[in-house]
């Protein structure tokens, strides 16, 4: 089963566009939203090398999770109601903000 967000810009109230998740069959995909007229983020536009869209969305998407050596990760575990480390929950948990980003997402319900 997939899950659907929103890509946010915190200085725009019209979302980027739409991005799908699917965590058990690996795949990631983005649909731009044609009302958005602003730069969309360079992992986006350019990717991670030589990487796949479906492959820079994933690095962009667990980039967004504290380090699994953090020395407080048990906590941050405990605190979004996992029992061991996995970056799609801190993802989903804290709605893909990331300290210094201006992009965020939002669940589609």
């Amino acid at each position: 089963m997939s899950d659907v967000f929103l890509l946010k810009h915190s200085h725009s109230e019209i979302p980027l566009g739409r991005l799908e998740i699917d965590e058990s069959a690996d795949t990631f995909s983005f649909e731009r939203n044609a009302e958005y007229s602003g730069s969309l983020p360079s992992f986006l536009l350019y990717g991670h090398g030589n990487m796949s869209e479906s492959d820079s969305i994933k690095m962009w998407v667990m980039d967004r999770a504290p380090e699994p050596h953090n020395e407080i990760i048990d906590a941050l575990i405990q605190k979004i109601g996992e029992t061991k480390y996995n970056a799609y929950s801190f993802f989903k948990y804290n709605n893909g903000r990331f300290i210094g980003d201006l992009f965020f997402v939002e669940a589609v319900r």
